[in-house]
């Protein structure tokens, strides 16, 4: 995991503010939780923020390390909504995908968060995922209910309601990770599990929002592509797609067009399951972790069993010897 400096980010933070004009400023990563100084980097931007009414806020946060003093911090602004990420609707699926979060720890932040004035939750999960069943779609609905019993339960003002909203997206095998052999469900596979959950999700005061699939089809297309794919794009582009990542100028129809132009399936890329041994059009660039490794965790999926945190411990994945480090792999 690579971590900036404290006193870089708070720079960076500044500049953005300044020369932007914005009115609020997210801390954002891929997991803005697991950096250690986080309250600390709270505390060194709150005054800033404060002189210019910017409002701080933070995107999906860890369940299993969301801290009353991180809370506090963010009290000092408006009290906007909190979000978390448990994925899965299983703790099954959950271990399966190492997401190592319990429900419990989910439910823990969710009363800490209710008892401290907040009313508002969003919760984020994915539909497709390897080894994902009914139930696990099910689950789901049972997570947002047992979070709206922690809100009855918890909640120091009962008079403002409380609002929790689920949303899924459509599960993306990326490239360089567990994942990148395993298929995108069928979009009316996915489309029956949205179905199939928005039926179930039966709890007051919990709304359901899904992504769009379409969009999520040819990320799947794309992010496990191949070189024939610049032709593709190139032909989409001349057919008058740009800005392909705001729904409103997307056209799926205008993409297939491109494909079947080109003479490529882009079921090919998307929803077919790769083999071990097939040679990966990324297979060229190194990314510090071995292929060896990422197959194992690919088998561990479908034994359920979790990794630990490699802060604490070396799972022997090779990135550290790109620092001249031993690996325990």
């Amino acid at each position: 995991m690579r971590n900036r400096s404290e006193k870089l980010l708070v720079e960076y933070a500044k500049e953005a503010i300044e020369d932007s004009g914005y009115e609020e400023m997210t801390l954002s990563s891929l997991s803005t939780s697991d950096f250690r100084p986080l309250v600390e980097l709270c505390d060194d931007l709150e005054e800033f923020c404060a002189q210019r009414h910017v409002n701080l806020s933070l995107p999906s946060l860890r369940a299993d390390n969301f801290s009353m003093a991180l809370m506090e911090r963010l009290q000092k602004g408006r009290k906007t909504g909190l979000t978390f990420a448990p994925e899965a609707g299983t703790q099954r699926l959950r271990d399966a995908i190492n997401k190592n979060l319990t429900e419990e720890d989910l439910l823990a932040s969710c009363r800490r968060a209710f008892a401290g004035g907040y009313s508002a939750v969003k919760l984020y999960f994915m539909l497709g995922l390897p080894t994902e069943t009914d139930e696990d779609v099910l689950g789901i609905a049972e997570v947002a209910s047992h979070v709206m019993h922690a809100w009855r339960e918890s909640a120091s003002n009962k008079n403002r309601g409380v609002r929790i909203t689920v949303s899924t997206s459509w599960f993306v095998p990326k490239a360089h990770t567990a994942f990148q052999w395993e298929p995108q469900i069928p979009k009316e596979e996915y489309e029956r599990r949205v179905k199939l959950l928005r039926e179930n999700m039966l709890t007051k005061s919990v709304t359901y929002n899904w992504h769009d699939s379409d969009t999520s089809y040819m990320e799947a297309v794309i992010s496990r592509g191949d070189r024939r794919l610049c032709r593709v794009i190139e032909t989409a582009w001349r057919k008058g797609e740009h800005l392909s990542a705001w729904e409103e100028y997307f056209s799926l129809d205008r993409w297939l067009e491109a494909f079947e132009e080109c003479g490529l399936d882009p079921h090919f890329y998307a929803n077919r399951k790769r083999e071990k041994d097939e040679l990966m059009p990324w297979a060229m660039i190194s990314s510090g972790v071995t292929e060896q490794y990422l197959w194992r965790e690919h088998e561990r999926c479908y034994q359920s069993v979790t990794t630990p945190d490699c802060r604490t411990h070396c799972n022997g994945c090779g990135a550290n010897l790109l620092l001249g480090r031993p690996c325990d792999g």
